[in-house]
């Protein structure tokens, strides 16, 4: 209706690690909406674990499109020896039924691995009591930390997150993928076995910590003590009855009572409802 393009990003689609999902290519729907302005991309970058490899695929009927990255290609090509090994790579000079060694040999290993990795992580933040959003695909879990935010603020999940950095765990953080709510967080569990079980150590140490923090932190707040008294019928007053019992030890001095007025009175409309020129 609006003539948008959509992009599909197909990057991790021989990253399923769990047997009981699989992944549909938008190229494998019998009829494209609109195919003119339907583009997918894939590269070698996550499936093939080789990042530093600028390797890249577009996929569009749009000869229009077509021309358009092609012609940019002058500038942003790819090198004649990558080109090479790659071929060589996706040629896969297997067994007779090709190809043999990417869907026999690595993929199944590396699925095996993600797997492992993803069952330990995922394991380790149930023991912890993390909530995470649990997926079949990919390298990395999107946890939900929001609990150990001293108040819901994006300055709040930097600091965690360089709380994370000091114990030399390197986290992302939401408020780099835009995320809309602060207290979100990505990990990447593709790793071995070894490494990750030093990170979540750390991160384990850095959580428990920062719970002991925030529980101090509520102990340190004065109590409050219950209330006693009357009020005027069409106004509230703002008072504390010298007759009350407190509710712990610390709330007898002078500096709770003072607390304890400057919260009425923040909390209380009787200023804004009793103004001066009413007693004029």
């Amino acid at each position: 209706r609006h003539e948008l393009h959509v992009i599909v990003d197909e990057i991790y689609m021989l990253s399923v690690f769990d047997e009981s999902a699989t992944f549909h290519s938008v190229l494998g729907m019998d009829r494209l909406p609109d195919p003119q302005r339907t583009h997918v991309m894939w590269g070698i970058s996550k499936d093939f674990a080789v990042s530093g490899i600028r390797f890249g695929t577009l996929y569009t009927e749009n000869q229009d499109v077509a021309n358009a990255v092609a012609s940019l290609c002058y500038f942003h090509g790819v090198c004649g020896p990558v080109q090479h090994k790659v071929a060589q790579l996706l040629r896969d000079r297997g067994e007779s039924v090709a190809p043999y060694w990417i869907n026999q040999v690595y993929l199944r290993a590396n699925h095996a691995r993600l797997k492992a990795a993803h069952t330990y992580v995922t394991d380790e933040l149930k023991t912890l009591g993390v909530p995470f959003l649990n997926r079949n695909a990919g390298f990395f879990v999107w946890i939900d930390f929001r609990k150990y935010l001293r108040t819901g603020t994006f300055e709040e999940e930097m600091l965690l997150w360089r709380r994370f950095l000091d114990n030399k765990v390197l986290l992302s953080c939401g408020k780099a993928f835009e995320c809309s709510e602060p207290g979100w967080f990505r990990i990447i569990f593709a790793d071995k076995t070894h490494r990750l079980q030093l990170g979540m150590q750390r991160i384990r140490k850095v959580l428990e910590e920062r719970e002991q923090e925030i529980l101090a932190e509520e102990k340190e707040q004065p109590c409050q003590s219950e209330q006693d008294g009357k009020a005027d019928s069409t106004d509230e007053v703002i008072f504390v009855s010298r007759h009350q019992e407190p509710t712990c030890a610390s709330s007898s001095n002078l500096g709770d009572l003072i607390g304890l007025l400057q919260q009425q009175m923040r909390s209380s409309d009787w200023l804004q409802k009793n103004t001066a020129e009413q007693f004029a």
